[in-house]
């Protein structure tokens, strides 16, 4: 019966030292703890922070690349432009003047 009595009191002491020694581990590692926390709490801060830039980024990205589209298409209509001149001017070279034109006309009769 002694060796039972033995036993619960060893038992009893074991749980009290485990007790003991959690509180002091969990002591101990708070600072630890902590400091993680505002490790993280700064890693989450810049990770936003990265988010924003990356949003404004990909704005300007797109704005810009509007920008480029509109001057592109800008640069396309005035190349057409110059491209439609020259055909008209070449039409305009070819026509006769006006001078002969008219005499054809006075020849064939009163136009009615």
């Amino acid at each position: 019966m002694f060796i039972v009595y033995v036993s619960i009191a060893i038992f009893l002491a074991a749980i009290c030292y485990l007790g003991f020694s959690a509180f002091k581990t969990l002591k101990a590692s708070k600072p630890a703890i902590n400091q993680l926390n505002e490790t993280i709490a700064r890693i989450q801060r810049k990770v936003d922070t990265i988010k924003v830039e990356t949003t404004y980024l990909t704005e300007s990205q797109q704005e810009i690349k509007e920008d480029i589209d509109y001057k592109k298409e800008a640069i396309q209509f005035t190349t057409e432009a110059g491209k439609r001149t020259l055909n008209t001017f070449k039409k305009l070279v070819k026509i006769k003047p006006l001078s002969k034109a008219s005499q054809k006309k006075k020849s064939r009769g009163p136009a009615y």
